[in-house]
């Protein structure tokens, strides 16, 4: 039984969790969550839904905060041995963020965005 698998079936206590990954305390902010949130979620609710992403990284989809606009939480989980960090949170309808986009485009795409961005920050406004 993997670390998800206990996840899974209530065995939380066990699994050595990191909350503390940077990109996921940023999207928390992006999205007007709270830390505690999504850890209660994680602790004591039931998922909506799962789903395995790639190799050990695993979706679990939750139900938004009632002052949300939109109505399910999506949480990326990375697993490995007996510990879990969660890479990012998002909402339910987005299908991936900034960040992930960047990280699959082309070198070549990559040195145009470059050459563009420090274009415009040359300019006077």
């Amino acid at each position: 039984m993997n670390v998800f698998d206990k996840f899974l079936m209530g065995e939380t206590t066990s699994i050595q969790w990191c909350f503390e990954n940077r990109h996921f305390l940023n999207r928390l902010s992006e999205n007007g969550l709270s830390r505690e949130y999504v850890v209660d979620c994680i602790m004591m609710e039931e998922p909506i839904s799962y789903e395995r992403i790639e190799g050990n990284k695993y979706a679990v989809v939750y139900n938004a905060p009632e002052n949300k606009d939109y109505k399910e939480i999506r949480v990326i989980m990375a697993c490995s041995g007996n510990a879990i960090d969660l890479v990012t949170v998002m909402r339910n309808n987005e299908t991936t963020t900034n960040r992930q986009n960047r990280q699959y485009q082309s070198d070549k795409k990559k040195a145009i965005e470059k050459k563009r961005l420090k274009a415009l920050s040359k300019r006077k406004w």
